[in-house]
């Protein structure tokens, strides 16, 4: 697993101690990179529509997840929550 350290999902994950929310911390920050690479790689070019594989399509289940693991303080994930409610015309 690679180093988490201080990043908004390890901080809500040690706040309310959920010792099993490990795996959707990694998950979290593996898509989190993936969305910066993503976005960066779409620049400007934000009207092209995203494929099956895209971060934005990862975003709407890991909120779902981050919801039933770390209850309101999922509303700090404010990254996640924006992309998770994207439309697919905006994503």
């Amino acid at each position: 697993m690679r180093n988490i350290g201080r990043n908004p999902y390890m901080a809500i994950a040690s706040r309310i101690g959920v010792a099993d929310a490990m795996s959707l911390v990694q998950r979290l920050v593996d898509w989190h990179d993936a969305m910066v690479t993503h976005e960066r790689r779409l620049g400007a070019r934000r009207e092209s529509a995203c494929d099956a594989d895209c971060p934005h399509v990862a975003a709407r289940e890991l909120w779902r997840e981050a919801v039933n693991t770390f209850g309101p303080r999922a509303k700090e994930l404010t990254f996640l929550h924006s992309r998770a409610t994207m439309t697919r015309k905006a994503a």
